[in-house]
């Protein structure tokens, strides 16, 4: 567990998704040193070769560390989680599923945990990411896939995508008889400082500049 007055805590995800993490974090400690690197060259991740993005993955790791002096590293992406051992870091935490419980992720994240109740889809964290400021639009793609999905009719499942956590809403609008968890709820667990000023500041990186993707994520953390 994490124990500083202000650590420098960087968060690592494909795209997008990871904002959900970075805004549990604001609204808990309402301070803290933040890096967020989006790696939006290779997004979305559900789609790589296993073995590229492990590499890809620990590098990005490595260097944020070595480069950027962070303190902590949060792996926010669920597939990429699947592929990195946190074991062999210091300082590093990953997404972490309760095997006992349905979880709705990616083919990817699927295919690497071999579990019979992860329901695997491919597309609509790419979908999210595209429309994640068109809430009318994301409202019809969501409901299409909890029809699809037929994730209605579940007692409980976990939203095994951090991009999937952003519009948690519009799934407890359709499952409203469901109980619906944030997989990062896991993560959350384990960060704890002790902020001793109410200073916040927060860098985005991206492994393809983009203005356009910078002002998105800045809106995001916004909303």
């Amino acid at each position: 567990m994490l124990k500083k007055l202000k650590p420098t805590i960087a968060i690592l995800d494909s795209g997008i998704g990871g904002i959900s993490i970075l805004q549990t974090l604001i609204k808990k400690y309402h301070s803290g040193n933040f890096i967020y690197f989006a790696d939006n060259l290779y997004m979305p991740y559900g789609n790589k070769r296993k073995t590229f993005l492990k590499r890809r993955v620990e590098n990005i790791i490595v260097e944020l560390f070595d480069k950027y002096k962070v303190d902590f590293v949060i792996v926010a992406c669920n597939t990429a989680s699947s592929l990195i051992d946190e074991t062999k870091y210091q300082n590093v935490l990953t997404m972490r599923f309760n095997p006992n419980i349905n979880c709705f992720a990616t083919k990817l994240t699927k295919k690497m945990l071999h579990r019979d109740n992860i329901i695997a889809d491919s597309t609509l964290a790419t979908r999210i990411e595209k429309n994640i400021f068109n809430r009318d639009k994301l409202d019809s793609i969501i409901k299409q896939h909890i029809k699809k999905y037929r994730l209605n009719e579940l007692d409980c499942f976990v939203l095994g995508c951090t991009h999937y956590e952003l519009v948690i809403d519009i799934f407890k609008k359709y499952c409203p008889n469901s109980q619906i968890i944030k997989n990062s709820s896991y993560i959350l667990k384990y960060i704890n400082y002790f902020p001793n000023t109410t200073d916040l500041t927060i860098e985005f990186l991206q492994s393809k500049n983009s203005e356009s993707y910078l002002n998105k994520l800045n809106k995001l953390i916004r909303r």
